[in-house]
């Protein structure tokens, strides 16, 4: 079984936390001598936690490519982009 001290920081990773639980996206943001601070990507809020190093990982589908971390990012950055130019016209 995989544990959250494999995550790399800064990498974009879909993962399951334990079984039977749907797919999420996280980024490891920063680690200690044994925790792992993480960003959880949901489709409606970013959620911060921690996580023990050797806490276990049911799965780990994949790691984000850098093309495909880049083009999640544009997503969230056309969405704001829409809500700067809304408040604009208000």
């Amino acid at each position: 079984m995989s544990t959250y001290s494999q995550l790399s920081i800064g990498r974009y990773y879909l993962i399951t936390e334990n079984e039977g639980e749907e797919l999420v996206l996280v980024q490891p943001m920063m680690e200690t001598t044994g925790a792992v601070f993480l960003i959880l990507h949901d489709a409606e809020e970013e959620v911060t936690y921690w996580r023990k190093k050797e806490d276990a990982i049911f799965e780990i589908l994949e790691e984000l490519s850098d093309e495909e971390a880049l083009n999640y990012e544009l997503l969230f950055d056309e969405d704001e982009a829409d809500e700067d130019w809304e408040e604009d016209d208000l």
